[in-house]
């Protein structure tokens, strides 16, 4: 008898549809700020990260271009220079760019 009960219970379970998780008092609304914000930041960190990434292959395609037009040494030491010159510059300026993209993110992030 006592068999045929947990036979019994055994089928139900396994045949029973899965039951949703019990809801929080108050729903999950309050939990949503705290998904926000970090899809926000991240969507916003890889959207620079690729813009930085598509600026710097350009340069180095440009530079790799004009260092094929050099003449002799002393023009390709010179387009060289050049190069790092502004190599430099852009990783200064693709710092403050990343800063302040990241401020505006955590300044318009809501909650």
């Amino acid at each position: 008898m006592a068999e045929k009960k947990i036979e019994i219970a055994a089928e139900a379970l396994s045949t029973a549809p899965p039951r949703a998780p019990a809801a929080l008092p108050g729903g999950i609304e309050w939990l949503k700020p705290f998904s926000e914000a970090p899809t926000a930041l991240y969507t916003n960190l890889y959207r620079e990260s690729f813009g930085a990434l598509a600026r710097a292959l350009q340069a180095q395609a440009d530079f790799a271009r004009r260092l094929a037009e050099c003449k002799g040494p002393a023009e390709a030491l010179s387009c060289q220079l050049d190069f790092l010159r502004s190599a430099s510059v852009a990783c200064s300026e693709e710092a403050q760019r990343a800063y302040r993209s990241l401020q505006s993110t955590l300044t318009s992030a809501p909650g």
